[in-house]
């Protein structure tokens, strides 16, 4: 995975979380353009940090890494809370997120954007049968007949927690879809196991009648 950004600390950062995604980081040199580096690398992804940055921005890199179906992600460092993409990146619909972020949040955004390109090649397709596969980090995803596609993650009691979760919540599974809506559904420890497409339909109804 490529990183593009000229602070060390933004990169060192974005390493850690692209190891943790089970990917390997890899970084231009300092006197190499975007374009010679997307050459010399063929990355799966781009990560682009500091996105104002104009060097990163240009028609040229975007229009040839996503002609080679390679996807383009834009980090926003530092922008004191805008939260909003940089009307570039805004333009060409390029997925984007605010640092710092979690590993799981960070997962499910390379998910989304390396699928981007096999997405739009299936557009035509309407309905398929429900199914379970794995994202680019190991985490479980469920595809409903319809096409949602939700990223599951396991709560169970005893393991580490987030920081907004306590310790006297009971274990459940989390649905997560690709806008980051949440919906729970609690679980016994032995509905933890069964993760065929028929149990987790089930389970995300029950998630959903839940709110």
């Amino acid at each position: 995975m490529l990183i593009l950004t000229p602070q060390s600390m933004t990169g060192a950062l974005l390493g850690m979380l692209v190891e943790l995604a089970h990917l390997e980081p890899v970084f231009a040199e300092p006197s190499e353009r975007p374009e010679d580096a997307l050459n010399r690398l063929v990355p799966l992804l781009v990560v682009v940090a500091d996105g104002e940055v104009e060097t990163f921005t240009s028609d040229l890199f975007v229009a040839r890494a996503q002609h080679r179906g390679i996807g383009v992600i834009v980090f926003g460092v530092g922008n004191r809370g805008r939260r909003q993409p940089p009307e570039w990146a805004r333009q060409r619909d390029l997925p984007y997120l605010e640092l710092p972020t979690d590993a799981e949040q960070f997962g499910r955004i390379l998910d989304q954007a390396i699928r981007q390109d096999r997405r739009s090649r299936l557009a035509g397709d309407r309905r398929s049968p429900a199914r379970v596969e794995r994202g680019v980090d190991g985490t479980l995803i469920f595809q409903t007949e319809s096409g949602e596609r939700w990223y599951v993650y396991d709560r169970r009691s005893g393991e580490r927690r987030r920081a907004e979760q306590t310790p006297s919540e009971e274990p459940y599974r989390a649905f997560v879809n690709q806008s980051g809506v949440e919906l729970r559904v609690p679980l016994q420890p032995e509905e933890f196991k069964d993760k065929t497409p028929e149990t987790l339909e089930k389970q995300l109804i029950r998630a959903r009648e839940r709110g």
